[in-house]
């Protein structure tokens, strides 16, 4: 179950306890009208969740991943003096998230130089230290150049095994 679904059935299952509780002491019509409120509740709450799914979030609002130390930049939209738009491969989770970064020239300025680099030499990404960071220091680059994977060993060749023998083996 995905967090999406979890949320909305928490939520359904509160303001379904709630109308369940405020049903019994109430007429016909205010029955009506409560059961009717929760269905309309339901629907605009998921419309409204799903809705939210496409949008980015601020990486100023990242409250569980605040302590973490980097991820990988898969995507990016640069929108000058409005924001820093990435799509983040995190450490530990399989689908990669959208954030908006607030929009600042250096910063932009060192995700385009590590883009570019990333170009020049090998094409294995572009990663992002400390992206959740709350701190005053912009001064550090937070973009790096990935680092080129380690190529897949050979099937069947073993490295050649070389065997010390020392004078006190007497072999």
């Amino acid at each position: 179950m995905t967090s999406f679904l979890i949320a909305f059935l928490s939520l359904a299952l509160m303001l379904g306890a709630f109308a369940y509780v405020a049903v019994p002491a109430a007429s016909r019509v205010r029955r009506a009208i409560i059961a009717g409120s929760f269905a309309v509740i339901l629907g605009v709450l998921f419309f409204g969740y799903s809705d939210m799914l496409g949008r980015p979030k601020s990486t100023q609002l990242e409250v569980f991943r605040a302590n973490m130390s980097d991820a990988k930049v898969i995507g990016s939209y640069l929108k000058e003096n409005d924001g820093m738009y990435l799509w983040l491969q995190l450490p530990g989770l399989h689908e990669p998230r959208y954030y908006k970064l607030p929009w600042d020239d250096k910063v932009a300025k060192g995700l385009q130089d590590a883009i570019a680099e990333n170009e020049r030499q090998h094409g294995s990404g572009v990663g992002m230290v400390l992206p959740f960071e709350r701190g005053w220091d912009r001064e550090e680059p937070k973009f790096y150049a990935l680092p080129q994977p380690k190529l897949p060993d050979k099937p069947g060749e073993r490295p050649p095994v070389t065997v010390y023998k020392a004078p006190e083996q007497g072999i």
